[in-house]
């Protein structure tokens, strides 16, 4: 028998010999994990059938650069407004259109200097919020490269955190219910070599898009 750790809910899994080589899901969690190993040849088959074929660039037959050869930018992802708050980014924009349409207003109707300076206060305060709700979005990316995933967080000061493909352990996606309907979540990295998640990003949109481009390159 084969024991292998699932790479998603870390149970030990048994398998056969003759599995050995395949990717097969975990009972447990479903996770596909591959058994270590090689396949078994079949009965009869000579030694330059069962000699093992050259593994496939399954990101170059996506359609995405290829695993091997320099490093390549695949995709960059930033946090979402709308889809990720999509209540709060109306409520601001409802804000700021009111405030305006009452300054405006206020022209019309006379004595309405207190009103029509309300407004405009209304207003700027709206603007201000979705300004700055934007450059804390351009704060902060998720970038893929066929060799790793980076995350850089901060505008003046700049964090960065970065994961290599081949280590890859698990891929977190948490999502709730309307975070599923507006197909945004938040992603966790985590590698081989540590005991955290490296990487973790909120409000990202197709998060499970994001996690396809990056199972391309890993080594599964």
């Amino acid at each position: 028998m084969i024991d292998v750790t699932c790479d998603r809910c870390e149970r030990t899994i048994q398998f056969g010999e003759d599995q050995g080589g395949q990717k097969l899901p975990c009972p447990h969690c479903g996770d596909i994990n591959r058994v270590p190993g090689s396949p078994a040849p079949a009965p009869g088959a000579n030694e330059s059938d069962s000699a093992p074929a050259k593994p496939r660039d399954r990101a170059a037959a996506a359609g995405y650069p290829p695993d091997a050869g320099p490093e390549q930018t695949v995709t960059k992802i930033r946090p979402a407004m709308l889809r990720a708050k999509p209540f709060s980014f109306l409520g601001l924009m409802l804000l700021t259109l009111s405030g305006i349409g009452t300054a405006i207003a206020s022209l019309f109707t006379g004595p309405g200097v207190v009103l029509g300076w309300l407004g405009g206060v209304v207003a700027v305060i709206g603007l201000i919020a979705l300004g700055v709700w934007k450059i804390m979005t351009f704060a902060a990316s998720l970038e893929i490269t066929n060799k790793r995933t980076i995350m850089r967080e901060g505008l003046f000061r700049r964090a960065t955190s970065e994961v290599l493909h081949d280590s890859i352990r698990n891929i977190q996606i948490d999502q709730t219910f309307w975070n599923r309907v507006w197909r945004v979540g938040a992603i966790g990295i985590s590698s081989s070599g540590q005991d955290g998640i490296e990487i973790q990003l909120a409000n990202l949109p197709r998060p499970d898009e994001i996690r396809r481009i990056i199972d391309l390159y890993r080594p599964l």
